[in-house]
């Protein structure tokens, strides 16, 4: 195709007689030049199909009105928010811009928004009134009422990517995926033909938009791809800048490039110009309504408190370990505090301690928090063991006290009598994404509770633990997270205790108890 048009320039004869065969075909120089040269294997991607009128996501959130937590589900660029698109085209070329020593560099791009594919034009949109007289309503003023209506506008001047960087508010062209730095610069006019439609003002959807249909990217370099290759024009939209979807139905965007970069007068006009290298051709698009889908998502919560992790039972048939298996409840989670050659009783130089366990599951994104409540050991008539109180403290043999501390369940694997299933430790290993290792993976133990591992007995005990015996009537949070769903957490809970020897004899008891409570 490029040879034959080359062919039209040389001698004088030649040169009249294929314009006579021409003219028997096309009725311009102008569409000759055109047709000989189309982009070819064009498309139009944009950000958002939705009519320009939505910017809401489902819930009915946009960038002005965020979520109950901030968050914006429909920013510019996104699919809900036709007000605010990005867009981009993608084409190859014709002419082989790398031959001439750049006189056929490609220096401009026109991209013009119709409602027909060839003809007159009228930018596309569906806001009543007619800008031939002053009554054409705005986007703004349509949106603030409520109506179903929007005009394509492109709306403030994207500039060009630097380095290839693309960012919001910016556009780039691409040459085979390769960006251009050629030092591109973007103008916007309003390019529709007066005589669309009926002329008579007032003429309502028939009649003109007034709105800026007309994108010209311009550079006094350019770039010089060969026959075939390909190029893309990225538009990406900001809060500011955008391009606006018309509010119903299809239209097209009539694509030129020139070999001038000359924007003054009618110059760059696909009518008029007689620099057009490849053109005359359209992609096509059209609005479509979003499909809303709405379900819910019931709230749900798993807690489970006991003397034995699950995960430590070697199953005969390791299918039915579970991904998050209650913690096992064992003799009625009665747990027996002391030295068990001397029927579990307490020592005045030993420090003794057992352990407990639960384990939280809640699809809350909220998080959840968790909290104690309970007296001290006491026994019937009233004795109490000395709770060690708000603040944590070390183990101190000989001093009264009682408290509780959080320590690492995976250590248990550690210990010669609780040794994790090798079955649950393959479907770990295996399937990570279902089956947890038992620790707390988003909830965090309050500080006064979070060092109950270490030492509890000789020279410097290493392990701290609290207790306030008011959580009876006032229970106290031990642990939480304020902004995760909690998906199998396990802790795993020490109790320490200590007596003195004026400590009043006889059977001490206390139940603590564990509520969760999650945040919706």
């Amino acid at each position: 195709m490029y040879t034959l048009k080359s062919m039209v320039r040389r001698g004088t004869p030649l040169a009249a007689v294929v314009a006579i065969v021409a003219a028997t075909v096309f009725p311009s120089a102008a569409v000759f030049a055109d047709a000989l040269n189309p982009l070819t294997e064009r498309s139009l991607l944009l950000s958002s199909s939705a009519p320009g009128y939505m910017n809401t996501d489902g819930s009915g959130n946009s960038e002005g009105s965020l979520n109950a937590v901030g968050e914006n589900y429909a920013p510019a660029g996104s699919g809900p928010n036709g007000m605010k698109t990005g867009e981009t085209f993608s084409f190859n070329v014709s002419t082989d811009s790398s031959v001439g020593g750049g006189a056929n560099a490609i220096k401009a791009f026109t991209l013009q928004y119709c409602t027909t594919a060839a003809g007159l034009c009228k930018a596309p949109g569906n806001n009543t009134g007619d800008s031939r007289t002053s009554d054409r309503e705005t986007n703004a003023a349509a949106i603030a009422a409520g109506h179903k209506t929007s005009d394509l506008d492109v709306v403030g001047t994207f500039t060009d990517a630097e380095d290839g960087a693309l960012g919001a508010g910016q556009f780039q062209i691409l040459v085979n995926d390769v960006p251009s730095d050629a030092g591109w610069t973007m103008t916007t006019k309003t390019v529709e033909d007066s005589t669309f439609g009926d002329s008579t003002p007032g003429s309502g959807l028939d009649g003109l938009t007034g709105t800026k249909n007309f994108i010209v990217l311009t550079s006094s370099t350019g770039i010089q791809p060969t026959t075939g290759q390909n190029v893309k024009v990225i538009f990406k939209p900001s809060s500011s800048v955008y391009i606006t979807n018309p509010g119903e139905g299809a239209f097209f965007v009539k694509m030129n490039t020139y070999k001038d970069d000359n924007t003054s007068g009618n110059a760059l006009l696909p009518d008029t110009d007689d620099n057009i290298l490849d053109g005359g051709v359209t992609v096509a698009n059209v609005m479509t309504d979003s499909i809303h889908i709405t379900t819910k998502v019931l709230e749900t919560m798993s807690f489970s408190v006991g003397t034995r992790n699950r995960d430590t039972v070697v199953l005969s048939n390791p299918d039915v370990h579970g991904t998050c298996d209650p913690i096992q409840v064992v003799d009625g989670n009665r747990l027996q505090l002391g030295n068990p050659d001397a029927e579990y009783s307490l020592e005045t130089g030993k420090a003794w301690d057992v352990y407990s366990y639960w384990r939280l599951s809640s699809n809350s994104s909220g998080g959840a928090t968790v909290y104690y409540s309970g007296n001290t050991l006491a026994n019937t008539v009233g004795d109490e063991i000395a709770p060690i109180g708000p603040t944590a403290a070390s183990s101190t043999p000989g001093t009264e006290q009682f408290g509780l501390g959080f320590v690492d369940a995976t250590d248990d694997d550690e210990s010669p009598v609780d040794k994790f299933d090798p079955a649950f430790k393959t479907l770990v290993t295996n399937e990570p994404d279902r089956f947890k290792m038992p620790k707390l993976y988003y909830m965090t133990p309050e500080t006064n509770y979070a060092n109950g591992t270490g030492t509890i007995n000789g020279g410097s005990p290493t392990a701290s633990f609290a207790f306030e015996k008011e959580s009876n009537t006032v229970p106290r949070v031990i642990a939480q997270n304020n902004d995760h769903v909690i998906s199998c957490d396990t802790a795993k809970m020490r109790y320490v205790a200590n007596i003195g020897a004026d400590t009043p004899a006889g059977v001490y008891t206390t139940k603590v108890n564990y509520l969760a409570a999650p945040q919706y």
